[in-house]
């Protein structure tokens, strides 16, 4: 990703935002789409882009929880644990997961297919319990059987062509 790509994204919306710091969380999230996460390099050429520093630049990348400034899996799987999740089974579903893609808790599998989250509230208490696939939608409720079964319809699926997390 370079500065110029970045530029010419945030041009058409530049005048949609007040404050120009306002144009740093889109412009990381299109820099994020090439690959999924946030290298160093893309984070400078936002900070060009932007005319921001590099620091204030990760200071943004680094709140979010859905901006990743390490590497992830192809797909990210966001298991809500918020109460309302919680109360309805999120910590089983999300131990099944876990077994399942033989990971310890949060992480990435091996194989760098998938990284399971824990996160907070997604939107969608009424369908808890539930969980999220990248930033697509909520995905509930679920029984830990449902949860295997769409893994095993991930991995059939081809990698996305841009990353929208």
């Amino acid at each position: 990703m370079t500065a110029h790509e970045i530029e010419e994204y945030l041009s058409p919306m530049r005048h949609e935002f007040a404050d120009p710091r306002s144009l740093i969380l889109p412009a990381l999230k299109f820099a994020q789409g090439d690959s999924g996460w946030l290298p160093a390099e893309d984070m400078a050429a936002v900070a060009e882009a932007t005319g921001f520093s590099q620091a204030y630049v990760e200071s943004v990348a680094t709140f979010y929880d859905r901006l990743y400034v390490e590497p992830v899996g192809r797909r990210v799987i966001n298991v809500c644990v918020t109460l309302s999740c919680m109360l309805r089974g999120s910590d089983e579903i999300f131990d099944h997961l876990a077994d399942y893609l033989g990971l310890d808790g949060e992480g990435t599998t091996e194989d760098g297919m998938f990284t399971l989250a824990k996160v907070q509230c997604i939107g969608a208490c009424d369908r808890a319990p539930c969980l999220q696939i990248d930033s697509g939608e909520q995905i509930g409720p679920l029984e830990p059987a449902d949860a295997t079964c769409l893994v095993d319809d991930l991995r059939e699926q081809p990698a996305p062509a841009r990353y929208e997390r």
